[in-house]
Parts: C-alpha cells; sequence; structure tokens
C-alpha cells in the first residue's frame, strides 16, 4: 500500500478510513487531554516519536511540543532519530506521544523501554497502534497489536498504570475492511453508505473483540 503521511484531521463521510478516525481522534484527544491536565509543569515538554506532519500538535496547547522522525522526507520533524534509541536525556519529558508508528519499529519491546526512559516520574504515554490494518509502507511493516500485547510491552518497560480503548468495534472494523477495497473515485457514493453503516451497526453493538486500533495512555 502507498505511503500515506497525515497533514491535517479533517473528517470525510466518503474517506476509506473514515471508520479509523471516526474513534481515533476522539480517543486520542481524550488520552491528550487527561495527561496534559494531570501534567504540573505550566509548559509540558512533549515529544511525537514519528511525528511526521504533526497534525496533532494543536492538541497540546502551549507545550513545549518536539517532533522527532526517522528521516526527513515527507515529514515536518524537528530532529532525527530512532524510536528504539531516542537522543533525548532521561527522565527528561514530561508526556511522549506516538500514533500509528509502533507497527512499523522492528523491535517494539525497544521502543516502548525507550519511551519509559525519557519520560520523568509520573509522566505520560500516549500512543495508538493497529490490531487489524493491511500491508503498508512496505516493507517496513512488522506487527499487529492485541490490547493484551500493548498491556505486556506497558508491563515490561516499567509503566505503573495504563487504560486501553478500541477504535471503534467489530462492526465499524468490518465496514472499515470493504471500504478500504473500494478505491476508485466513483465508489465514493458507496463508501458514503457503507461508512454510515458501519457508525450506525457500531453504535448499537457492544462487541469490540475485533476493533481496527487502539488509544493507550500508560503513566511512568
Amino acid at each position: 500500500m502507498k505511503k500515506y503521511r497525515l497533514h491535517k484531521r479533517r473528517l470525510k463521510i466518503w474517506s476509506r478510513d473514515y471508520l479509523v478516525y471516526r474513534y481515533l481522534w476522539p480517543n486520542i484527544e481524550w488520552a491528550v487531554g487527561k495527561a496534559v491536565s494531570s501534567t504540573h509543569p505550566r509548559v509540558p515538554l512533549v515529544i511525537d516519536v514519528g511525528c511526521g506532519h504533526k497534525p496533532y500538535r494543536d492538541l497540546f496547547g502551549n507545550a513545549c511540543y518536539i517532533g522527532m522522525d526517522y528521516g526527513t522526507e515527507d515529514t515536518s520533524a524537528d530532529f532525527v532519530g530512532d524510536a528504539r534509541k531516542i537522543p533525548i536525556e532521561t527522565g527528561s519529558v514530561d508526556i511522549v506521544f506516538s500514533t500509528q508508528v509502533i507497527e512499523h519499529v522492528p523491535h517494539p519491546d525497544q521502543m516502548m523501554r525507550e519511551c519509559s526512559r525519557v519520560l520523568k516520574p509520573g509522566g505520560h504515554l500516549i500512543l495508538t497502534g493497529p490490531f487489524y490494518w493491511p500491508l503498508h509502507e512496505e516493507p517496513l511493516d512488522f506487527y499487529r497489536f492485541t490490547k493484551y500485547g500493548f498491556a505486556q510491552l506497558l508491563s515490561d518497560a516499567g509503566f505503573s498504570e495504563w487504560e486501553i480503548r478500541e477504535d471503534g468495534g467489530d462492526w465499524a472494523q468490518l465496514m472499515l475492511a470493504l471500504n478500504l477495497r473500494l478505491s476508485s473515485r466513483l465508489m465514493a457514493p458507496i463508501r458514503c453508505i457503507v461508512n454510515l453503516a458501519g457508525a450506525f451497526f457500531d453504535a448499537i453493538s457492544t462487541s469490540k473483540i475485533s476493533p481496527s486500533n487502539y488509544t493507550v495512555l500508560a503513566k511512568r
């Protein structure tokens, strides 16, 4: 699948990825709000690991927000670094933010330990990653995660507590899988119908054993 880096958050009912962002973005806003409100410095230091074009920068208000990416192509990073060896001083960061990156890291356990290392005691990690998604950014696409897999990684990295939220439920994931295959512009009306159906059935269903994605909020 073609590489795609998000520039701005715009929810479009005809988009193939509508049923990801419909649930992911509110969960990210919840996690950011909770982390920022419980951070003591008036101007917290935030590191965005795998920042791309920083589409979530506005959520952090007056924070000192610094973006890191693995290269300079198609990115607005402030500096280049490896998620497995973040070039930041130990215990110096208030919030580590990383969305839809961990599946591209060859050793996600190393990334999680690095996030823990750079955080201050009581600092927060906000992380998102897929349970279901087609191959993308090949060949740098290595993992998919269950909520129990995320919990194990967090525990092994030394995080003391965490919350993991599903980004949508079974129906959203089912209809998402269909829409990701309807790529033609002529299919836009069909995608609208599929997206609306996915959102409707997801709202009346309580099953979330097969979400497309997870959002994690963890405390160091």
